[in-house]
């Protein structure tokens, strides 16, 4: 577990996370894993709407079987993770909800998977909501699950932690938006607290024409207020990037 954990602190990408955390759960003896988080949740849906990060290595048969559910969001594990910390079995949760209350566990029992135990992750990063599914195997019984978790169940947890809080850290997809390099500049200028006529000077353009990368930039994002065009150019990494930042462009 050392050298897992190891592994998931160097990882460079969520998708170096994943291959970590699957091989590790395989190797403690649950053939499938389900991970899902959500990021930046303080911040209001006009500014953020982060995909969810979202891995697994079920079945494609099962997968594909998951495309024709609906209302996922509202299904009974999503609002036990959200509302409660700790964990639960699938049996346990359905024994509260009924199968008609969770579709996907319903599913997953359909196909052999019974036995499942769920992990809540809602306050290991701050903002932030996460959850784990760890399945021992097909047709594997509650009893089988208990035997396990008495033996993984510390290991589990870590390695839980661990890779929700090295996805947190990672850079993670947003939703695309395009800003030019001219509008990256102008934002970028206001950011650091120029106004209108001294960014016209700095970049060797009229004010109204500042006022119109603005007004494209507030478009492109989707925002109302060149405040928040900042601060969501800055959440999304499009504004303070490692190839830009205004302390590095040099005045006329």
């Amino acid at each position: 577990m050392k050298d897992f954990i190891s592994a998931i602190v160097d990882s460079p990408d969520v998708a170096g996370v994943r291959d970590v955390f699957l091989q590790a759960t395989r190797d403690a003896g649950f053939d499938h894993a389900v991970y899902a988080g959500r990021f930046s949740l303080s911040l209001p849906p006009s500014i953020m709407r982060g995909i969810p990060i979202t891995f697994n290595n079920l079945t494609a048969d099962l997968l594909a079987q998951s495309k024709s559910l609906y209302g996922v969001n509202r299904d009974a594990w999503v609002e036990w993770v959200l509302e409660n910390d700790g964990e639960i079995t699938a049996a346990e949760l359905i024994a509260r909800v009924g199968p008609e209350g969770s579709p996907s566990l319903a599913m997953g029992a359909r196909n052999g998977l019974h036995a499942v135990k769920l992990l809540s992750l809602r306050k290991i990063v701050l903002h932030s909501v996460g959850a784990v599914m760890l399945i021992p195997g097909k047709d594997r019984t509650e009893d089988d699950l208990a035997q396990l978790w008495s033996e993984k169940a510390d290991d589990m947890w870590l390695l839980a932690r661990m890779a929700h809080m090295r996805i947190a850290t990672l850079p993670r997809e947003h939703a695309a938006t395009n800003l030019t390099p001219r509008q990256r500049e102008v934002l970028g200028w206001r950011s650091a607290g120029k106004t209108v006529n001294e960014i016209g000077t700095i970049l060797g353009i009229t004010a109204a024409t500042v006022e119109k990368h603005m007004r494209l930039a507030r478009e492109a994002l989707g925002v109302d207020t060149t405040p928040q065009a900042v601060l969501k150019a800055h959440v999304t990494d499009q504004l303070f990037h490692p190839t830009y930042h205004p302390l590095t462009l040099h005045l006329p």
